[in-house]
């Protein structure tokens, strides 16, 4: 448009003006290093999600191998030994030691008591026995060993007479604490 009737507005020769603005392209700059940022991260956790999807699989075969090669048979009797032996146990630790018993009983026992018979009933907690003694002295001692025992909780002397060696026949009963003789 250098002439429009002949008047000229613009010079034939034209220049370039470039006004610079300084910051102008770092939007555009950190724009496309953010939207290259994303694609690197989504392109890792693509592998990272495939890489995990892979492990899963082998895992997940693994599982499977060691499902089939289980022996159920041999499982379930081992679950079956295994509560049978909980019931065992409780029937153990809530067993009476008659060893116990007995070695507490002969601990208490006068030296000059023979014992001619011995009963003992678990469902009683009871001992009774049929000694015989060289006089009332041996028996008093006798009663006071056993009255003195914490594991014993009651002493009943039933019978006493005199046989004709001049010995002492008695008989006594013994309640016993049942939870003295349980097994620790």
């Amino acid at each position: 448009m250098p002439d429009k009737n002949g008047l000229q507005l613009l010079p034939e020769t034209r220049r370039k003006i470039d006004v610079n603005v300084p910051g102008e392209n770092r939007l555009i700059y950190a724009g496309i290093t953010l939207l290259v940022l994303m694609l690197v991260l989504v392109g890792g956790l693509y592998f990272y999600k495939s890489g995990l999807e892979d492990t899963k699989n082998q895992l997940d075969a693994r599982i499977l191998k060691l499902e089939d090669s289980r022996d159920k048979k041999v499982e379930s009797n081992l679950l079956t030994l295994n509560k049978q032996l909980a019931l065992i146990s409780t029937l153990l630790d809530s067993h009476t030691l008659w060893s116990k018993a007995l070695g507490k009983i002969e601990s208490l026992l006068q030296p000059q008591v023979q014992f001619l018979s011995f009963s003992a009933a678990m469902s009683d907690n009871r001992f009774e026995f049929k000694a015989l003694a060289t006089n009332y002295t041996v028996v008093a001692k006798q009663i006071a060993a056993l009255v003195s025992d914490d594991s014993i909780k009651d002493v009943a002397l039933t019978n006493v007479h005199v046989l004709t060696s001049g010995k002492l026949e008695f008989s006594i009963k013994i309640e016993f604490d049942k939870n003295k003789f349980l097994k620790e």
